[in-house]
């Protein structure tokens, strides 16, 4: 069995760290093959700021409302941290007693839920400029107490109880934590239009935020303003496109080979209809018609210089049998067995039988989603708030 640990320290990091634990509980979205690299580095470039974490846009004024109201108490930092905890407590009741049902972080929980929204939300808000201190939860309660003493100073820098280390707020409403819902007034939802569109200006959230807020959209290249994207985002939205179609081929295969080697014949029927399903949608929408793959590199190394040589290899090579219509052969298997075989050595399942007892049937196998769904939710409830 594996095991998770890690320094408790920036609470950025610790969100991505709770991202990582919660992508491993979806066996469709578990990277197999080590891939997510390139995924994230979409996801990242499209939607900074997100998080398959998040639920609904208003959690990014409920977090500040409330810790800063804390704050504005001067408590020392646990105490703070205590009470945020409790409050945050009650906002679940409080959606909860607003009829809210989809998206209450913590219904099920309530007292019990181990990381709060807080958490969550905590690096998105320095993303999005709404937080303005770049330190932890409980750094922020040391500041706040730390710059309160220096308010009626001549000299100071202008900090208010009211603001901290927050950017200018919507009012919070007075029934936050009695009866609330994730419904934007529409001066909240300016409020977040305006702290996307400036603070990742070139992002295609930023531009959907101003342009064209409202989708029902199931994937970005299917989005009813695509046509007047600009063209930098158009010609990574397709990159992406070609990426989502290609990307999941190889854990398709692996999980057909670990479906052969459990003598699992369902599974082995079902995996083979999927890779051959999976075929077929690149050719019907033609993936690789036109595609300069050297170009797709250039894209992505200069948005995450980070992504490994031998992910770029291993994607290129499994291209290049896709691409020629060998990605059953036996050479596309020894590709997907060394990749697995590298990257986790004693613990790869096609290659040492004692691991294959903690394989994740389709694990994998999900479509690429580049938090599309979670964007989508924040700017519709955006463009509702819009109109209210």
């Amino acid at each position: 069995m594996a095991h998770f640990g890690w320094l408790d320290g920036d609470d950025s990091h610790r969100s991505a760290m709770l991202e990582v634990v919660k992508l491993f509980e979806d066996s469709s979205t578990v990277d197999e093959l080590g891939i997510g690299s390139v995924r994230d580095t979409f996801s990242n470039a499209f939607f900074p700021g997100t998080s398959t974490l998040h639920t609904r846009a208003r959690y990014l004024l409920f977090i500040p409302w409330l810790v800063n109201d804390v704050a504005r108490h001067r408590w020392p930092a646990e105490k703070a941290q205590g009470e945020l905890r409790r409050r945050e407590t009650e906002l679940i009741h409080s959606l909860i007693a607003g009829q809210e049902v989809q998206g209450v972080i913590g219904r099920d929980a309530k007292k019990s839920l181990k990381t709060m929204p807080s958490a969550l939300y905590w690096a998105s808000l320095e993303t999005l400029g709404i937080r303005r201190w770049k330190t932890t939860i409980s750094g922020y309660f040391r500041n706040a107490a730390q710059r309160s003493s220096t308010i009626d100073d001549p000299d100071a820098d202008g900090t208010s109880l009211d603001h901290l280390g927050m950017t200018h707020l919507p009012r919070m409403p007075e029934d936050l934590t009695t009866s609330a819902t994730f419904d934007l007034s529409r001066d909240e939802a300016e409020f977040l239009k305006t702290q996307i569109a400036t603070s990742k200006r070139d992002s295609l959230f930023a531009w959907l935020a101003i342009h064209h807020p409202d989708s029902g959209a199931g994937r970005l290249w299917e989005h009813e303003a695509h046509d007047e994207f600009p063209r930098p985002i158009a010609e990574l939205v397709d990159e992406a496109r070609r990426f989502h179609f290609t990307g999941t081929g190889p854990a398709i295969l692996y999980n057909l080979i670990l479906a052969e080697l459990a003598d699992n014949e369902e599974l082995v029927e079902q995996f083979t209809g999927a890779l051959s399903a999976w075929a077929e949608d690149l050719e019907v929408h033609g993936i690789f018609d036109g595609w300069d793959r050297q170009q797709f590199w250039t894209r992505l190394l200069h948005l995450n210089p980070r992504i490994r040589p031998a992910t770029q290899t291993f994607l290129n090579d499994w291209w290049q049998l896709a691409a020629t219509d060998t990605h059953a052969s036996q050479a596309a298997r020894d590709l997907v067995t060394m990749r697995e075989l590298r990257l986790k050595r004693g613990r790869a399942r096609i290659t040492y039988a004692d691991a294959r007892s903690t394989w994740g049937v389709g694990a994998g196998t999900g479509p690429l989603d580049f938090r599309w769904s979670i964007a989508r939710s924040h700017l519709n409830d955006i463009a509702d708030g819009l109109e209210a």
